[in-house]
C-alpha cells in the first residue's frame, strides 16, 4: 500500500498544481475572494489553500512522528515521497497515523479531481462490498447495498477519513467475509 498510495497522493498533487487548474473557475465559489473594486485573483485561492494545507498537514505530522526527518524537499510534491521514506524510522502506532493521512490525501486529492472511481475501489466498513459511491452534496462515500443501513434505515455513509483509516489499518471485513 505505501508506495502506491504515495505516489498516487503525489501525482494528484502535481495535477491540482498544474497552472491549468490554478486558473479560477467562473462557477466554483472560491474561498477567498478580491473586492469588487479590483480585478479577479489571477489563479484560484481556493486551490492554492488547500495545496498549502495538505502540504503543511504532511510536514507537521512527518516531523512529530519522526522528531528531526531531514530537510523538506523543495518541491511541493516530494512531499510525499519525503514522508514515505520517514515511514519506516518510526514507531509502529506513528506507522499507522502516517500511513492513514498518505490515504486519506490520496481519497481527497482523487475527489477534488473529479476521479469518483478512487472510491468505489474502497471496501464498505459496513458491509465489505464495493458498492461505495461519492455523494458530493453530503461529501461522503455512501453504501449501494441495500442491506448496508444503519439502525433508522438510512444508507451508510462514511468520510474520507474513515475510508482512509480502514485501508491504512488493514481491518477491511471483506476478508472476515469472504467466502
Amino acid at each position: 500500500m505505501g508506495q502506491d498510495t504515495a505516489g498516487a497522493a503525489a501525482r494528484a498533487f502535481r495535477l491540482l498544481n498544474s497552472p491549468a487548474l490554478r486558473q479560477p473557475t467562473r462557477n466554483a465559489p472560491a474561498e477567498r475572494r478580491t473586492t469588487s473594486t479590483t480585478p479577479a485573483a489571477p489563479l484560484d485561492l481556493g486551490l492554492l489553500d488547500y495545496l498549502n494545507a495538505h502540504v503543511d498537514e504532511v510536514i507537521t505530522h512527518t516531523r512529530a512522528a519522526a522528531g528531526e526527518p531531514g530537510p523538506v524537499p523543495r518541491q511541493r510534491a516530494d512531499i510525499y515521497d519525503w514522508c514515505e521514506q520517514v515511514i519506516p524510522t518510526t514507531e509502529e502506532d506513528q506507522q499507522l497515523l502516517l500511513r492513514t493521512m498518505l490515504e486519506r490525501h490520496r481519497l481527497e486529492h482523487a475527489v477534488r479531481l473529479g476521479d469518483f472511481n478512487a472510491i468505489r475501489k474502497e471496501f464498505c466498513p459496513a458491509c465489505g462490498c464495493l458498492g461505495l459511491f461519492w455523494e458530493d452534496a453530503a461529501q461522503r462515500a455512501a453504501c449501494s447495498n441495500r442491506r448496508c443501513r444503519t439502525p433508522d434505515g438510512l444508507t451508510q455513509r462514511w468520510t474520507l477519513a474513515r475510508l482512509a483509516a480502514q485501508k491504512a489499518g488493514g481491518t477491511e471485513k471483506w476478508r472476515r467475509n469472504a467466502t
